[in-house]
């Protein structure tokens, strides 16, 4: 660096400082979008990757990408830059916010299921070498794609497609999240915090004023028209996706219209300072259709798990906008159309190559050195508890207060964590508890006499038939159906006789009465039938509930017979016009499957 002025210095500072304020824009997207039991994890990765991409920078990747040529390939000096050029020591400090914010691209591609070790040795790599390399390509004057005419102004393709393709790697190589694609289906994992994905774009946009004209590297009154071509593209960004939730969502979604203007100022950096108002409004919308529909591309089609739509956003819009300058920009000297657009096009494939293929090597490094992603029982705990050991205090309540909706104990309590807001709530909910137990202990107490009699089972002491109807008569809400038949119960009759089957009818009775819980109605139907009505609509958990007691009687030694085993069929509510004869259909279906399967097995209709 040579020549410059004091305000241009001054420019390329200020400049300098907005760009890092990128990166707590992207910290408060990132954290914004993924659940709750990862915020903390997403947040610490964009301020680790912060220090060592700038140690690394520092080190290393400087001098790859500005030093002096060899070959048009990389730099061979400028390591270890020593601060005595004070030039030089501005122009680092700008260019080290670039490398820090090409990390934090991947991050997002790669974010709620990698170890967190393994995101740093990425960091190290991306800014030591690949990013350098590339930038050293396009940005240093002797750079072969720079030779070439290759325009990519403040780093479209140089910065945000070369994180993005690198990103996609580490989402191939890592697969996707847990429970994201099941049973064909494309699970929408909610975001834990839409403020902070809206704050965060505010700060992004604001922040990439400085990325953009500070570019230019002086202050001239060019850096208006790079200011005003940064500020249409975001805006018609905005606008284009705004319109694709018209026609597609009918309300405007917050993840959408927020990430169609980080699309629109993506598209725009590469050609901000080459084209006009109305190309950078055209671009900036285009490039929000292009996010949208990508994305839906790469999850409806490839299954592909991008958390923070890293690839459309930053790679496929980053290429868009690269082309953009081909398509739309003056045409350098000695240079056609399609000789302009061939090199802005070579220049986008180099980079998805290149970043790509070193990409998936890095990965799968990781992964030979079991360094990338976190086990299954930590991706479910959440990555704030497993790779930092912290934990939000609401998060860990809600999470208690689910768990007690869902299994129904109310016997355990929630933590109280004093003098705090949600300490409060948890006390509170306790409270709560304490009056249900007291109310389901008097109401259980009165009930318990006047039924045993009437609706119970001589043999079993499980409810018979009048029992089941009449708790269905006063049953309020949805529930799960259990058909359950001991296996080849005949032949135990036929072989030991009826009294030794009673036995085995009995004994399995107090089983299953053990195991399942005070609120589920356990029935005997008939001869060797039995049913339970769990008092809860969920299926899954049902079926859950069923296996284990599949494998209790399995594991049980009887007093007779020694071991029998049994089949279930296991059905709940379609719709809201089903009954319980409709439901006691589904589940007999069920139970002739489980038969037809080869017994011992539990099958959900």
């Amino acid at each position: 660096m040579n020549n410059l002025n004091n305000i241009d210095l001054l420019w390329i500072l200020v400049s300098a400082f907005l760009v890092f304020m990128m990166q707590f824009g992207f910290s408060l997207i990132e954290t914004g979008v993924v659940r709750s039991k990862n915020t903390i994890n997403v947040a610490m990765k964009n301020l680790i990757d912060t220090v060592f991409s700038i140690i690394f920078f520092w080190l290393i990747g400087f001098g790859i990408m500005f030093g002096t040529d060899s070959f048009g390939l990389y730099g061979t000096d400028l390591f270890l830059i020593d601060g005595y050029d004070f030039e030089l020591n501005g122009f680092f400090f700008f260019q080290a916010m670039f490398a820090a914010t090409a990390i934090t691209i991947v991050s997002g591609a790669v974010a709620e299921r990698i170890k967190f070790n393994g995101y740093i040795v990425v960091a190290i790599l991306v800014t030591s070498f690949i990013y350098p390399l590339f930038g050293h390509w396009v940005w240093n004057e002797n750079g072969w794609l720079n030779k070439l005419g290759f325009i990519d102004f403040a780093g479209s393709t140089v910065v945000h497609s070369i994180g993005a393709w690198i990103g996609l790697a580490g989402t191939l190589i890592l697969g996707p999240r847990l429970g994201k694609f099941k049973n064909g289906q494309v699970k929408y994992f909610a975001p834990s915090n839409h403020n902070f994905i809206v704050f965060g774009v505010f700060v992004l946009f604001f922040a990439w004023f400085g990325f953009n004209a500070g570019s230019l590297l002086s202050f001239e009154p060019r850096v208006t028209s790079i200011l005003l071509n940064t500020l249409l593209a975001a805006v018609f960004g905005g606008l284009g996706a705004w319109i694709v939730t018209l026609f597609h969502k009918r309300k405007v979604g917050v993840e959408i219209f927020s990430f169609g203007i980080i699309a629109g100022l993506v598209g725009i950096t590469a050609g901000c300072n080459n084209l006009d108002t109305t190309q950078s409004a055209f671009v900036g919308f285009i490039s929000a259709i292009i996010m949208h529909y990508g994305d839906i591309f790469l999850t409806n089609k490839l299954k592909i798990d991008d958390p923070l739509s890293v690839v459309s956003v930053h790679g496929f819009v980053g290429a868009w906008g690269t082309i953009a300058v081909g398509i739309f920009a003056t045409l350098p000297e000695n240079m056609t159309r399609f000789d302009f657009i061939y090199v802005q096009t070579l220049g986008v494939i180099v980079a998805f190559l290149f970043a790509f293929s070193l990409g998936l090597l890095i990965f799968l490094f990781l992964h030979k050195i079991n360094l990338l992603r976190v086990r299954k029982k930590h991706e479910v705990l959440g990555l704030n508890t497993s790779e930092h050991n912290a934990v939000l205090p609401w998060v860990e309540t809600i999470q208690s207060i689910l768990h007690i909706m869902k299994t129904g104990n109310i016997n355990k309590k929630i933590y109280e964590e004093r003098d705090t807001e949600v300490g409060i709530v948890a006390k509170f909910f306790n409270y709560l508890l304490d009056m249900l137990r007291q109310s389901h202990a008097e109401l259980k107490k009165s009930n318990k006499n006047l039924s045993l009699k009437a609706y119970k089972d001589n043999l079993t002491k499980a409810f018979n038939r009048n029992g089941l109807f009449k708790f269905l008569e006063t049953k309020e809400g949805k529930y799960t159906l259990c058909i359950i038949d001991i296996d080849k119960f005949k032949s135990i009759n036929d072989t030991y006789g009826h009294d030794v089957g009673d036995s085995v009818l009995v004994e399995l009775s107090a089983l299953l009465m053990k195991n399942i819980r005070e609120d589920d109605l356990f029935v005997r139907w008939g001869g060797e039938e039995f049913l339970i009505l769990f008092d809860n609509e969920n299926l899954e958990t049902c079926q859950n509930i069923c296996e284990n007691l599949r494998k209790a009687i399995e594991k049980n030694t009887f007093s007779t017979v020694k071991h029998i085993t049994a089949s279930f069929g296991v059905s709940g509510f379609k719709t809201k016009n089903d009954n319980f004869d409709m439901i006691l259909k589904r589940a007999d279906k069920g139970l002739y499957e489980a038969k037809n399967g080869g017994r011992n097995r539990v099958y959900v209709y």
